[in-house]
């Protein structure tokens, strides 16, 4: 039980850091469209092209054998999953009335996507 602490750890970090920066990427992917999310899509389909523990392997070959370039490369592998689901959840949450309704009343884009869309779009991701 002492020794899963460390293991415990490092799951949380990476699980976190993919969560955090697929969150902030799905929601500008999502939010802006356009070329943008183009890009940011077929991104997120190279790296989900290539089998999970090979890239992270070459990952951690091109950044260096250390315990923090292992936890990048596993986040980096894992950050697909919460950029699609999250551009998923912002793109249906974007066509909603209380949206249209902010827009209208003059709210600015980032605080469309972050106070209006952001927490409504978080559920999918919470589970």
């Amino acid at each position: 039980i002492y020794g899963s602490r460390f293991s415990l750890f490092v799951g949380c970090v990476v699980v976190a850091g993919a969560l955090v920066v697929g969150i902030i990427v799905g929601l500008l992917a999502g939010f802006f469209g356009g070329w943008f999310d183009t890009l940011v899509m077929r991104v997120m389909d190279i790296i989900l092209a290539f089998p999970s523990l090979l890239l992270a392997l070459a990952l951690v070959a091109i950044l260096g054998p250390s315990l923090t370039n292992a936890m990048i490369a596993i986040a980096i592998v894992q950050q697909p999953h919460y950029v699609r689901l999250t551009r998923a959840a912002v793109m249906a949450e974007k066509q909603r009335d209380y949206v249209t309704a902010a827009r209208v009343v003059g709210a600015s884009p980032l605080r469309l996507m972050v106070v209006t869309i952001l927490p409504n779009s978080l559920s999918p991701l919470i589970v």
